[in-house]
């Protein structure tokens, strides 16, 4: 991490579980399946096998059937996630092995899922990130007289930590843009390093009205060589995960510019001490 820069001014859950469900509009069966974790972090060496158990749980009254495959996977600025079947170079893919591509899950049952992965000897320091992905039946099904497919899925993320590559963030601007319709504190933060970092903080801050606020960063990844805006919102005790679909989260007072900030900052490998102003 860059202290000097840092200094000088510069997603709902971890028990979570994704919940998904068709309209009954739609008449279509019903996909109510959660998935715990949301997210593997692993490590491993070169030539070491890692293994993982996805829990999922059938809360709907029917049996689902279930395909499992694999996924390269991508975030978008606002953290949501993209994904794509087709294979990537240099993709850690074809080092996971997975337990089974389909079974049905009985109605108000659980099933605990394995999968392993193994970099073959001689893999440089890397990260792997793959995704799971949970698939439920494809289906036609019918709303207001029109017809269309629809496949419900989740995406569990995995990453594998390939001999000890580790993040290095950097606080490359501290600035205020409109989220939600109100501005927000945002840092805007490099990873120079190999492997995805996550800020971490408790921070106190005080407007230019005297309200004093405690603040933490979004938990979102910033990917190796990526550049990604990090919001700091007023600390409720939630935790932002990277999702195909975020809560919206509720809407703080507005802030009253410029807006002073310090406390202590994580980024993954080290703490330090942080200070900033902000102002639009």
């Amino acid at each position: 991490m860059n202290r000097s820069a840092a200094r000088s001014g510069l997603m709902l859950l971890p028990a979570l579980t994704g919940l998904f469900a068709l309209a009954p509009a739609a008449h279509a069966e019903e996909f109510a399946l959660s998935v715990s974790p949301p997210r593997f972090e692993l490590s491993a060496d070169a030539g070491q096998t890692v293994r993982g158990v996805v829990e999922l749980s059938n809360a709907s009254a029917m049996a689902t059937p279930l395909k499992f495959s694999t996924a390269e996977w991508d975030l978008n600025p606002d953290g949501g996630v993209r994904t794509s079947d087709a294979l990537r170079p240099n993709s850690c893919r074809p080092w996971v092995a997975i337990e089974r591509k389909e079974t049905t899950l009985q109605a108000k049952s659980q099933l605990r899922y394995r999968f392993e992965v193994t970099p073959p000897a001689g893999t440089a320091p890397v990260e792997c990130r793959f995704a799971i992905i949970v698939a439920g039946r494809d289906e036609n099904i019918k709303s207001n007289g029109l017809e269309f497919p629809v496949s419900a899925q989740i995406a569990v993320l995995v990453y594998v930590a390939v001999g000890g590559v580790k993040p290095q963030l950097e606080i490359v601007k501290a600035d205020v843009r409109t989220i939600n319709g109100q501005q927000t504190p945002v840092l805007e933060v490099k990873n120079n390093g190999q492997a995805h970092g996550r800020l971490s903080a408790f921070l106190k801050s005080v407007d230019a009205k005297g309200v004093k606020r405690e603040l933490a960063p979004s938990t979102l990844p910033i990917l190796p060589g990526e550049t990604r805006t990090i919001s700091l919102g007023v600390d409720n005790g939630t935790d932002a995960v990277e999702a195909d679909k975020a809560s919206p989260p509720a809407k703080p007072d507005p802030i009253t510019f410029p807006l002073k900030v310090s406390g202590t900052m994580n980024d993954s490998v080290s703490a330090f001490a942080f200070e900033g102003t902000f102002e639009p």
